[in-house]
C-alpha cells in the first residue's frame, strides 16, 4: 500500500555474508545524530539511513527471551551489517550476541543453545553469545529449520538441473541466453537453471549427517518463487514429517497458474501426499497443530488470481477432511498460529487500514479482534497467554511488542531506534472517513507534518 512508502524504506530485511565470526574484527558504523540533525529535529534522508532495521525474531521455549536481528547501514560507504541481539520479553537492555554478522537466529536444545546463519554457514552459540562453533556438513543454504525434537534439520538450497546454452551447445565463451519458456524471468531475477529444493539430515549439534534431497530430480521449487518464504515449510511436532508448499507445474501452466499445493513428506518412508490437490488456487503456509493431528494453512480459491481472498483452512490428517474455518470473514488471513490448547487459532489480517491480530474460536467459529491501535502487527509467536509480535506504524519503524491474548493490552519490548526518536519529532496520524457519491464510507489517513500548527497552511500531497 502506498501510504507506507516511508516505512517500506525503513524495513528491508538483509542477511549479510561474512566469514568466521570469531576471527573477523567487528565493523563499527557511526549512527549517532549530528548536532545539526538534533537541532533540526525532523526526519531527513540521512537520518533515515541511521535507523536500525529490525528483522527476524524468535521466542525462547520458556517464553522469557526474544532473539532478533538488526541491520544497520553506513551511508558514506554503503556498507551494511546484520547482527543478533537478545532481550527479555519484559523489556530492558538488549544484549548483542554477534558483532561480526549473523542472521536467522533459532533457539535449539530447549533454549540451551542458539543456531544462526552466517556467510552461508550454520553456526551455534550459547545464549550469551559465547562458544560460537560452525556446524559441519552444511553450507551455501538459503533457509533452515531444526526439528522440534532437535534430532533433524532441513535446509533449502538451489540445485542446478538445467543446462545453460553454453553447456548445451558447447560454446563456453558465448554470452547468450536461449528463451523458450515464459518463466525465463520472474520479477527482478533471471531463471538461473537451478531450483530451490529441501534437504533433510540428522542433526548432531555441531554437525549434520547424511543429506537427502526430498525433491530429487524435480524441476519444482520449495519455497516457491518469488518470495522463497521459509514459512511455506513446517515441521510436524514429532519431527517425523515435513509439510511444504510447491507448485507442481511447468512451462506455460507455471506462468499462468497460481495453483500451489501443500505436500506432506514422511521422513521415514519418503512418501509424499498432496493435501490440497482439490483446490486450484494458492495453498501456502502450513502450520501443524501442537499435537500434530491437523494442519492449518492459507488458501485462495481462484486459479490465476493472485489477489483472491486469503482464507483459513484446516485439514484433519487422519480423516483427510478439510474445513473452511473463516467462511463469512471477508478479510485476508496471515501469520497463522495455533493456541497451545488447540481451542483457538490466532492470526493477523489487514483490517481497515492497519494489520491487526484476531482470534478464531475453533468451537464456535467466531472471529474477534485482539489487538488495538494504529499499528501493523506481525509476524506473531505464542506462549501461554502472550502473543509476541512485531509492531510498526506510519510514525514508527518496526519494533517488538507483547500482546495479551485475551484483553489485547500491549507492551513494547524493544526500542531499537530510541536514540533517533529522542531527538526528532514524527508527524501525527489521523483516521477519517468521507462519504462517497453512492453514500458509502471511504476511509482515509491524514499524516500531519511534524510540529503541525492548525493555524498555518501547508502543501498537501495526495497518494
Amino acid at each position: 500500500m502506498t501510504r507506507y512508502f516511508v516505512l517500506l524504506l525503513l524495513f528491508p530485511l538483509v542477511l549479510i555474508s561474512c566469514t568466521d565470526l570469531e576471527k573477523e574484527e567487528a565493523t563499527a558504523f557511526d549512527l549517532s545524530l549530528s548536532a545539526a540533525e538534533k537541532e533540526a529535529g525532523v526526519m531527513s534522508p540521512e537520518i533515515l539511513w541511521k535507523f536500525g532495521r529490525l528483522g527476524s525474531m524468535d521466542l525462547s521455549p520458556d517464553g522469557s527471551t526474544v532473539l532478533y536481528t538488526v541491520t544497520n547501514y553506513d551511508l558514506p560507504t554503503e556498507a551494511s551489517q546484520t547482527n543478533i541481539y537478545s532481550i527479555p520479553v519484559t523489556g530492558g537492555d538488549p544484549v548483542q550476541l554477534t558483532t561480526n554478522g549473523g542472521g536467522s537466529p533459532r533457539w535449539i536444545e530447549n533454549g540451551e543453545r542458539i543456531a544462526f546463519a552466517s556467510g552461508g554457514k550454520l553456526k551455534v552459540m550459547n545464549p550469551d553469545g559465547s562458544g560460537k562453533v560452525e556446524v559441519k556438513g552444511i553450507d551455501n543454504f538459503e533457509s533452515y529449520s531444526i526439528s522440534p525434537s532437535g534430532d533433524m534439520i532441513y535446509y533449502t538450497k538451489r540445485v542446478k538441473l538445467d543446462q545453460t546454452p553454453n553447456e548445451k551447445h558447447n560454446l563456453p565463451n558465448a554470452n547468450m541466453r536461449i528463451i523458450d519458456d515464459l518463466m525465463f524471468r520472474h520479477w527482478n531475477y533471471w531463471h538461473d537453471y537451478s531450483y530451490s529444493h529441501i534437504f533433510v539430515a540428522p542433526f548432531k549439534g555441531t554437525s549434520v549427517g547424511e543429506l537427502r534431497d526430498i525433491m530429487e530430480g524435480q524441476k519444482f521449487e520449495s519455497p516457491t518463487a518469488p518470495y522463497f518464504d521459509e514459512g511455506e515449510i513446517a515441521w510436524s511436532p514429532d519431527g517425523k514429517k515435513i509439510a511444504y508448499t510447491c507448485k507442481l507445474l511447468s512451462g506455460k501452466a507455471d506462468a499462468l497458474s497460481t495453483n500451489t499445493d501443500i505436500l506432506l513428506y514422511d521422513i521415514e518412508t519418503g512418501k509424499v501426499d498432496n493435501l490440497t490437490e482439490w483446490n486450484k488456487g494458492f495453498d501456502k503456509y502450513p502450520v501443524f497443530s501442537p499435537d500434530g493431528t491437523r494442519i492449518a494453512w492459507q488458501s485462495m480459491e481462484e486459479d490465476g488470481y493472485e489477489s483472491d481472498l486469503d482464507r483459513l483452512f484446516v485439514i484433519d490428517l487422519e480423516t483427510g477432511k478439510s474445513l473452511y474455518m473463516t467462511e463469512g470473514w471477508d478479510f485476508n488471513v496471515e501469520n497463522v498460529n495455533w493456541s497451545e490448547d488447540m481451542s483457538k487459532i490466532i492470526f493477523t489480517s489487514p483490517y481497515l487500514g492497519t494489520t491487526q491480530i484476531f482470534r478464531l474460536d475453533l468451537n464456535s467459529g467466531a472471529v474477534s479482534q485482539v489487538s488495538k491501535g494504529k499499528f501493523n502487527f506481525g509476524p506473531i509467536q505464542l506462549h501461554d497467554n502472550m502473543i509476541l509480535t512485531g509492531i510498526q506504524s506510519m510514525s514508527m519503524a518496526r519494533e517488538i511488542a507483547s500482546v495479551d491474548m485475551e484483553n489485547g493490552s500491549m507492551e513494547q519490548v524493544s526500542h531499537v531506534n530510541k536514540n533517533i526518536y529522542d531527538n526528532i519529532t514524527m508527524g501525527e496520524t489521523e483516521e477519517r472517513y468521507i462519504k462517497t457519491r453512492d453514500g458509502k464510507d471511504l476511509q482515509m489517513w491524514i499524516i500531519y507534518p511534524p510540529n503541525f500548527d492548525p493555524n498555518k497552511k501547508y502543501p498537501t500531497l495526495l497518494y
